[in-house]
């Protein structure tokens, strides 16, 4: 037997809540000739089960009624609380990968203005049926499962902070002429980054550009006109470079 200050240690509830749920019955206590109240093993997994019910919001009147007549075991508190746990730990994922996300998007756009930055997230679904639906009207089966495999803003790693890293540069330097060498340094790191994103398919790669370039399209970054206009005449001159170089 166990009394009332150690049952309340042991589950991370208060004398006064047991004492509340013996005096309404929900959790009848045993007492001595001094009147201290006392709780076997049983009681304490009746406790459990009594505190995973009342935490998924279920009120005391229907905990009550849910536990007449039935009769409480260790594994059933158990699985009911680490299902619980583990629904938490999903929408905790989900949450620090959107935070993850914004950081880097309010990073990538330098800005702190917050409307600006939540505006362009949300045009970013996470969820992979919606980017099917949004996807397939541009991309094949197979491309579209290339696509969702692919690195992305807020997922870390080398790649997006070398993403963030080319970003900020070719805005800071977006009053250059193209054919610079600044210009053209710029289009080498951009060529050998979305070879590095899209593993080399230059097909894949070309369509994504062209459909984010879209009015429409949802599910890519869209980048502001200005700097579409100064990233492509910089590839332009850079490949015309190229193809010089390697004339005979």
């Amino acid at each position: 037997m166990y009394s009332i200050g150690k049952v309340a240690a042991m589950s991370n509830v208060t004398v006064r809540t047991l004492r509340y749920y013996d005096e309404i019955g929900l959790l009848p206590a045993e007492k001595n000739a001094q009147g201290h109240r006392f709780y076997s093993d049983i009681d304490i997994s009746k406790l459990h089960y009594i505190l995973t019910l009342r935490d998924i919001g279920l009120p005391l009147e229907s905990i009550q009624k849910a536990l007449t007549g039935r009769e409480v075991n260790v594994h059933d508190v158990l699985e009911m609380r680490l299902k619980m746990i583990q629904s938490e730990m999903k929408q905790l994922k989900k949450m620090e990968a959107s935070i993850t996300s914004l950081m880097v998007l309010a990073e990538v756009e330098q800005s702190t203005d917050w409307e600006s930055v939540f505006a362009t997230f949300y045009t970013f679904p996470n969820n992979r049926d919606a980017l099917k639906s949004l996807w397939g009207h541009h991309f094949s089966e197979e491309e579209i499962e290339t696509l969702l495999d692919l690195p992305h803003l807020g997922g870390g790693g080398e790649l997006t902070d070398t993403t963030v890293d080319l970003l900020k540069d070719v805005r800071a330097n977006l009053h250059m002429d193209p054919a610079s060498e600044t210009a053209q340094q710029l289009a080498k790191r951009w060529v050998t980054w979305v070879e590095d994103m899209y593993e080399g398919n230059s097909e894949l790669s070309n369509k994504v550009w062209k459909t984010s370039q879209h009015e429409e399209a949802v599910g890519f970054y869209q980048f502001e006109k200005e700097l579409v206009a100064f990233i492509e005449q910089a590839i332009t001159y850079y490949y015309e470079s190229q193809l010089k170089d390697n004339m005979p």
